[in-house]
């Protein structure tokens, strides 16, 4: 296996990190040997490679001279998996302008296309209509199903006086989120 050897002699502090930093982004799979003589520069070469979540081991260090050896950055095996879907605000009834039964249609199809792991479905101003409509009923219940909480803006709730076996979100929940873009509106 090839080991890097970086020297270290007679340069300051910060030209050690610079040099050890631009090594370690160039070359992340290769095991390195770093040494040098001085101790502040040693001090510092350990807490970056602590910082970079490098494994080394001091070898040796005596009045002359130190020696590092760290181990190559793991590679991740596993790739990244995607942010979750954020949560999903319903504020119609139907997808307008238009014509309102066709705008139903569509908007029960975007609700059959959430997807799985969105935190939460909410409800509010509008939307409550949906409640009446046993297609829409059904899309939201296979949601449920499917494990993503269907809520009902506690505000929209009370002003229409409506029942629903669906739990209450405080509308300062998706006003928040509203308000800094992190929720989907429909």
């Amino acid at each position: 296996m090839d080991i890097l050897t970086l020297e270290l002699f007679g340069v300051t502090a910060s030209q050690a990190l610079r040099e050890l930093g631009q090594v370690l982004d160039r070359d992340p799979g290769i095991p390195l040997r770093i040494v040098g003589e001085d101790e502040t520069v040693l001090h510092n070469v350990q807490r970056l490679l602590e910082r970079r979540f490098r494994p080394f081991r001091l070898v040796s260090a005596d009045a002359r001279a130190w020696r590092v050896d760290a181990e190559a950055k793991p590679t991740a095996t596993v790739p990244p998996s995607p942010p979750p879907p954020p949560p999903v605000l319903v504020l119609r009834s139907a997808l307008t302008p238009g014509d309102r039964a066709l705008g139903r249609r569509l908007l029960l199809g975007v609700l059959s296309h959430i997807r799985p792991g969105t935190p939460w479905v909410c409800l509010a101003h509008e939307a409550l209509e949906l409640l009446e409509d046993p297609l829409a009923l059904e899309i939201l219940g296979r949601l449920e199903s499917q494990g993503i909480p269907m809520r009902v803006s506690a505000g929209s709730r009370a002003f229409h006086r409506l029942e629903t076996a669906f739990d209450e979100l405080e509308d300062v929940v998706w006003q928040d989120l509203a308000a800094r873009g992190a929720v989907t509106v429909i």
